[in-house]
């Protein structure tokens, strides 16, 4: 109820309200239309709305729910070098990955974790991502905070015609406008394989940057791009 009041207040405030700074009560009381006194609380206790302050709130849950993420990967034995080296460089990346196996996904996210890579070796069909993506959403997990979701596709591009699984890696548009009504935001990398071995470390290194940065700006209008490494 709390979050509530204050999306329906900041949403209606004007401009004066957050350049100026003003008491996150009154905002409420002005706006929402609501019951309500101000309780006594400690001298530092954030009380007033200003509009850099909004932005610097925004900043800190950005960095706080970006801490952990969770790679999913099951992959058969000979296709698991290409799961295990991104995880390797992803760890350059970001502070705190785990990698966990589809039967673990639900303890994972009882545990909150806020952004998830779903890795698909030599396929372009999307029902682990899919298997994700109903998991998070029947777990309500994203009504606090957006939950990012990045589709990592490894496709073989002389085994099947280019464009035969192009079409099916495309279909992540539709998935991702699905998604995004539950405040999920979905992605999609493309990494060419096989590939020489340094080449395939160059491409995962930058496919690392790119998951990245996508946890870290969980930026709204990137959702349904498929990006390539």
């Amino acid at each position: 109820m709390k979050r509530k009041v204050s999306e329906e207040s900041q949403m209606k405030c004007s401009d004066y309200d957050l350049e100026f700074g003003t008491e996150c009560l009154h905002l409420a009381l002005k706006y929402s239309h609501i019951k309500a006194k101000l309780v006594e609380g400690s001298p530092d206790l954030w009380k007033v709305t200003y509009k850099r302050d909004l932005y610097a709130a925004e900043s800190i849950i950005k960095e706080r729910i970006s801490q952990q993420v969770c790679i999913i990967m099951d992959t058969k034995e000979d296709e698991e070098h290409v799961g295990r080296c991104l995880e390797e460089m992803l760890k350059t990346e970001l502070n705190h990955v785990k990698v966990i196996s589809g039967q673990d996904l639900q303890q994972i996210i009882l545990e909150q974790c806020y952004s998830f890579v779903c890795v698909n070796v030599m396929t372009s069909d999307f029902e682990e991502t899919q298997r994700l993506l109903n998991m998070l959403q029947e777990s309500n997990l994203s009504i606090l905070y957006p939950v990012v979701v990045i589709s990592v596709h490894f496709l073989d591009y002389e085994s099947v015609p280019f464009g035969q699984k192009m079409e099916k890696v495309m279909q992540i548009r539709e998935f991702a406008k699905e998604a995004k009504k539950r405040n999920i935001l979905l992605s999609g990398l493309l990494i060419y394989f096989p590939q020489e071995e340094q080449k395939l470390r160059e491409s995962l290194r930058q496919g690392a940057t790119i998951i990245a940065a996508l946890i870290k700006e969980r930026n709204s209008g990137l959702i349904g791009q498929l990006l390539v490494a």
